[in-house]
């Protein structure tokens, strides 16, 4: 039975200012210095035709994932292409990070010659970080960092954490006339094992040294604000048994840390792609659209609200790991279906908290905004592009219960006209949504199919210029009346304001 409701403008109130910045996203450590990811999914895999291979035993998993790794060359964050999309986001922090980053040595003087010292497992050159650097000035971005922590960093490489290492980023990037304005300690602390730290490593280490660069941070690099715990240990993944239980815990993790972050960081993926499903918390395709995949990150926003007001009572909530699946992503990632849930998390945490999503990755594994080989958009760019182009900063209660067939949003308008931009989305599958609506120009996403690598506004397929050219994405105008939301569609609405 198709759900029918009436917009109401003049009933908006105002909750909060969203930061501006909300659309943010990683580009992993290991995409610039080259390494290894995952291996990329069949085209098969991704429209759905070919199942992806299970297995029944979690050693038999193990040797799954070590085959689902290859070699990546490292970004070129000079192409013409990357950058161009990137841009068009506006202003945004650029979380340079990932496991890869607690292991990497600054070599900016080429004494390794790109092997990389005992200690330590990568390397990252001057020319790759000075590359990153031009991007994020290119793309008008901010600098958050994680730093190493593998033994090569500890004194005598058992003691404390020292901060030499973390110092050549700092100097270099200031010389370069730019700053670093973020920073968190190390990525993932729930997770200590395979992550080159000295042997017998334990909380109670990592606490002291999380102090150790805190304090060095606000002593020798006061403009650098500090970010942490940078946690990837939630409720739902105990709940789900598997490896996922298995995390350490992060209220475990602040009370051992004296130094309260400046903003407080999480992780969160509504689950685990089919590569891990055997660690738990893996959501089937079927799922994907049901109310309980799509509020799933709230209910991890909430459990790290609740150690935030205990730890760093204020700070703002960033999400520094988003994205539909750890583990690389699922085989639908790169398809429309993606965008129903991105977009809905991003109007759902406006809602919710004041903070920023990272989103996992720019332009890496399925889950990237960007194909990794030819930096073209995926369809939930064009959903994320037009939420940063449409939706301006101040978030409003609509007053409608979030429910099948009817996600509803509401934010002021990016153009500065007075006004509203509404953001609704049916993720019903059969059913039809009909709104009841004024005068309003109207902007509405979808697909041939789920599975689908393409994407329609107003049911004209999106088609980007291969030289990064972006199109005209124009909305069509609406008289007062009723319009109807097909099935599984994302729809921006922007009215005036009559008030």
């Amino acid at each position: 039975m198709s759900i029918e409701l009436t917009l109401n403008p003049e009933k908006l109130e105002a909750i909060r200012e969203m930061d501006p910045r909300v659309q943010s996203y990683n580009i992993e450590m290991t995409e610039l210095t080259g390494g290894t990811f995952w291996v990329p999914y069949t085209p098969e895999q991704i429209s759905g035709e070919e199942a992806f291979p299970t297995c029944d035993k979690m050693e038999d998993m193990m040797k799954m994932l070590a085959g689902m790794q290859t070699k990546v060359p490292a970004i070129n964050l000079y192409d013409e292409k990357i950058r161009s999309f990137a841009k068009a986001f506006g202003p945004v922090v650029i979380r340079f990070s990932g496991s890869w980053a607690t292991r990497t040595y600054y070599d900016f003087d080429g004494h390794t010659g790109g092997k990389a010292p005992e200690g330590f497992e990568f390397v990252l050159t001057k020319e790759q970080w000075q590359g990153a650097l031009d991007f994020v000035k290119a793309v008008n971005g901010q600098i958050l960092v994680s730093v190493a922590n593998s033994f090569g960093v500890h004194e005598d490489h058992t003691g404390a954490w020292m901060p030499e290492q973390a110092e050549i980023l700092w100097k270099y990037t200031e010389e370069q006339g730019m700053k670093i304005e973020y920073a968190e300690f190390m990525n993932e602390p729930n997770m200590l094992n395979g992550m080159c730290l000295p042997d017998g490593y334990t909380l109670d280490d990592y606490g002291r040294d999380y102090d150790l660069f805190a304090k060095w941070l606000r002593e020798n690099h006061p403009e650098t604000k500090l970010v942490g715990p940078c946690s990837a240990e939630n409720e739902r993944g105990a709940a789900a048994g598997g490896m996922a239980a298995l995390l350490l815990g992060t209220e475990d993790i602040m009370k051992r840390c004296k130094e309260a972050p400046d903003y407080y960081s999480y992780h969160s993926y509504n689950g685990i792609s089919e590569r891990g499903q055997m660690f738990g918390a893996h959501f089937d395709f079927d799922a994907v659209t049901s109310e309980y995949y799509l509020g799933a990150t709230m209910e991890d926003l909430h459990y790290n609200e609740t150690i935030r007001d205990k730890y760093a009572p204020g700070a703002e909530m960033w999400v520094t790991e988003s994205a539909d699946a750890a583990c690389g992503g699922n085989t639908w990632g790169p398809t429309f279906v993606e965008t129903i849930r991105y977009v809905d998390e991003l109007a759902r945490f406006n809602v919710n908290t004041k903070g920023i999503i990272f989103h996992n990755t720019l332009a890496s594994s399925a889950y990237g905004l960007l194909d990794a080989d030819t930096h073209m958009p995926r369809p939930q760019y064009w959903g994320a592009l037009l939420y940063s182009r449409l939706a301006g900063t101040t978030v409003y209660d609509t007053k409608e219960e979030i429910r099948e067939g009817a996600h509803v949003y509401a934010q002021s308008r990016k153009d500065g006209e007075k006004g509203f931009c509404y953001v609704i989305i049916n993720n019903s599958r059969e059913e039809e949504t009909l709104v009841h609506v004024p005068a309003c120009v109207q902007y509405t996403l979808s697909a041939d199919s789920l599975r689908s690598q393409e994407i329609k506004l107003n049911g004209n397929v999106i088609a980007s210029g291969e030289d990064g050219t972006i199109p005209e994405l124009k909305g069509e105008e609406k008289e007062a009346g009723t319009i109807t939301l097909a099935p599984c569609t994302v729809t921006y609405l922007v009215v005036g304001d009559e008030r």
